[in-house]
């Protein structure tokens, strides 16, 4: 189980809460710990395994949290979200995909319209149905459909070529930055599979601040994701997310390894 998969499910676990209306220091801590997951430079799942203690020390990850990874890497599951998800249709998780509209509006809409699926939120919006709720407005309403189609682009794979000509433009866009000491692309792009649906990128740089202000400068970001003190993410006008990490010089190699996975993933 990688990095990214264990953080999407206290992700997920984070957002069913805030749609039943946790309290947000519970929510708030469950994304931190999302954010901490994701951005670490080791795996979870094999510290999970091998160092179970050593969780608690990596600054996001509590007690709780740590057992909570452990139950995920050895189960598969978690007990507390497979309770969440017994309580919300499962056509309802799709809602909470929807960039911009969040578990707060997406409850709003569950409760107030009764829209469970995307399918509803599309007619309702084109028949400006949403636009009447409270806290929402024609602005929201648009808003949503223009989320609607990012998330569909965001689904879309493109070819190896294609993307080598981003990642291309990308390697002499980020060169420009005198603290990068080495940069490589990581994930399916750097297996070469026949199609890739976003872009890794990893970078040991002596001045982080500057290689992701100058990420985000790079032609065609239409959005960022994110940032952190070591991972940004953007998404392109195509709707390709590129994620951005800095790592350690000593932890690169691994890093690397890790990131870019087995040729049979």
């Amino acid at each position: 189980m990688t990095n990214a998969q264990i953080a999407e499910t206290f992700e997920l676990l984070a957002d069913l809460l805030e749609f039943q209306g946790a309290n947000s220091f519970r929510v708030r801590a469950y994304r931190n710990s999302a954010r901490a997951i994701r951005d670490y430079h080791e795996s979870i799942a094999a510290l999970c395994e091998t160092d179970p203690k050593r969780l608690e020390s990596i600054d996001g990850i509590g007690e709780s949290t740590a057992h909570k990874c452990v139950e995920l890497v050895q189960t598969g599951s978690l007990k507390q979200l497979d309770e969440l998800r017994a309580k919300v249709p499962e056509s309802v998780l799709a809602l909470l995909r929807i960039p911009g509209l969040g578990p707060k509006k997406a409850a709003a809409l569950f409760h107030e319209l009764k829209i469970s699926s995307l399918d509803e939120l599309r007619a309702a919006c084109e028949a400006g149905q949403v636009r009447g709720l409270k806290g929402f407005g024609a602005k929201t309403e648009q808003a949503i459909l223009d989320g609607m189609a990012i998330a569909a682009a965001a689904n879309q794979r493109i070819y190896w070529a294609d993307a080598d000509q981003i990642a291309d433009a990308l390697r002499e866009h980020l060169a420009a930055c005198q603290g990068v000491r080495q940069l490589e692309l990581a994930g399916s792009y750097r297996r070469g599979r026949e199609t890739v649906g976003d872009l890794d990128v990893l970078v040991d740089s002596t001045n982080p601040a500057e290689v992701m202000d100058r990420f985000g400068q790079f032609p065609g970001v239409a959005d960022v994701i994110g940032r952190g003190e070591t991972k940004m993410s953007v998404r392109l006008g195509t709707g390709l997310q590129i994620d951005l990490r800095v790592v350690p010089a000593e932890s690169f190699g691994a890093a690397l390894q890790y990131f870019t996975g087995s040729k049979e993933h």
